[in-house]
């Protein structure tokens, strides 16, 4: 690669909350050329992006020719699977497994210098058994056994934390008559505390940081994400 010429970073999810992160904060470096996928490139994200710069492309990452178009000529990728997904949520973690490991062969096939995957922890293995299939995490973890053995030069894997921004939504707050707020929080007890981040102004800042330092720091890392650890007791007292 010339160093006069930009690297090509591709990023799934480029209107989604990880990847829109990733997306505008590797344009606020000015270094990159970015290329950004999406099922809805005319959607109004997609267009606000492709108007800051960013080459929109539609990418179905169920789609082996899709990924495969999608990733040619790139020098990094940044992945991320959707486990609730309509295409994948419902099918347990068995199509997430699926896309990722699809994904993973072609960044090898073409021969991409760096893929960093937005994963999550083997909570078999980190509970002692005590949790044995937590779905969502299970298949990213899945293909971050498969990524670290298929010989990828570079490989980076990011542990996001609980968003802030599933609150309402997969977590139901439940206004009771007596006026208090009950957070719905299955396996949790009061004073457990949950690693939060703010999906969506937290995740683009890190992974830029990560290129900007490069493979010889992070290859084979894996980066633990979180801004704060506050128990449920505490979060729900601060609502009120």
């Amino acid at each position: 690669m010339s160093q006069n010429k930009k690297p090509l970073i591709v990023v799934s999810g480029a209107t989604g909350v990880q990847g829109g992160s990733v997306v505008n904060s590797l344009l606020a470096t000015g270094h990159y050329k970015i290329r950004g996928l999406t099922r809805k490139p005319d959607s109004e994200k997609a267009k606000a992006l492709e108007s800051k710069g960013v080459e929109i492309f539609k990418c179905d990452l169920s789609n082996k020719d899709d990924v495969k178009n999608a990733l040619k000529g790139a020098d990094i990728a940044w992945i991320v699977t959707n486990f609730w997904d309509p295409s994948i949520v419902g099918q347990d973690s068995k199509e997430e497994e699926r896309q990722g490991k699809m994904i993973a062969d072609i960044v090898k096939e073409e021969g991409i210098n760096w893929l960093i995957y937005s994963s999550l922890p083997d909570t078999t293995a980190e509970s002692g058994g005590k949790y044995t299939e937590i779905y969502h995490f299970a298949g990213k973890n899945r293909v971050e056994q498969y990524i670290r053995k298929l010989g990828i030069p570079n490989v980076t894997f990011i542990y996001l934390g609980f968003y802030y921004q599933n609150f309402g939504n997969f977590i139901p707050m439940v206004q009771k008559e007596n006026g208090e707020i009950e957070l719905m929080v299955p396996y949790l007890e009061e004073n457990d505390k949950l690693p939060l981040i703010d999906a969506e102004n937290d995740t683009g800042p890190i992974v830029a940081k990560i290129i900007e330092e490069g493979p010889d720091k992070w290859n084979g890392k894996k980066v633990p994400v979180a801004a704060d650890y506050i128990t449920l007791k505490y979060l729900t007292e601060s609502l009120i």
